[in-house]
């Protein structure tokens, strides 16, 4: 997806995984990927997003890669990514988080998710990202995360810990920078305790939620004030 020729550089941002919680508690109560690789089994499609899945290994849980455009500036939705304390406010589920620690090119975030049915998970994550400056003069912004607990809280009785979650978006220029291509990944089990059927149908359900509630947030005024730092 950012194969034109670029001057990359590192950047800081923060990322949620909230979201895969509200379709477990659906249906309950009812990665690091390259982009172009000839695995990713289409799932779903429609005018607003592409859904697709593959698998792994000794792994039951597929990973999932999401594309879908976005009506605003890509910098402006790598706003609200960024924007970690937020998460409670419109991410599904998430009641807390807190930045541990930001340094040049990484931000460790901490996120505890209380959805109904499941029980309470958290999970601590090490984001990074990368800033692509194309000779048009576009940029695009690449972010991945992955768990690192051990820099987090201890674990708190009656939380389920969140041990594998790695993922990744790249936000890409589109409509002469007015809009936004998005790709977002996910190999997340959620904390485990259920079925992988039940975890891999739920895994859908939340990028889909994801989108809509990125999709909501870019029209918070505080998102489109200034751009992040290249």
């Amino acid at each position: 997806m950012l194969s034109r020729k670029s001057k990359v550089r590192k950047g800081t941002t923060a990322v949620s995984i909230a979201c895969v919680f509200s379709g477990l508690a659906n249906l309950v109560g009812s990665i690091h990927a390259s982009a172009d690789t000839s695995d990713w089994v289409q799932l779903s499609k429609n005018d607003s997003l592409a859904i697709f899945a593959r698998s792994h290994s000794g792994c039951p849980i597929k990973e999932l890669r999401a594309v879908g455009a976005i009506d605003a500036p890509n910098w402006v939705v790598k706003n609200v990514i960024d924007g970690v304390e937020d998460y409670p406010s419109f991410m599904p589920y998430t009641t807390t988080t807190k930045i541990i620690e930001r340094k040049l090119n990484q931000v460790i975030s901490y996120l505890r998710l209380d959805p109904p049915l499941v029980g309470a998970r958290d999970v601590t994550v090490s984001v990074s990202s990368q800033v692509q400056k194309h000779e048009d003069g576009t940029t695009s912004y690449q972010v991945r995360w992955e768990p690192v607990n051990s820099l987090g809280p201890s674990p708190s009785p009656g939380v389920t810990r969140i041990t594998l979650d790695q993922g990744s978006w790249i936000l890409e220029p589109t409509d002469g920078g007015k809009k936004t291509i998005a790709t977002y990944t996910i190999l997340t089990d959620g904390g485990g305790g259920l079925p992988a059927f039940v975890i891999n149908f739920a895994n859908r359900q939340g990028v889909e939620n994801l989108f809509s509630a990125i999709r909501k947030q870019i029209g918070v005024t505080k998102y489109s004030q200034s751009r992040p730092s290249d």
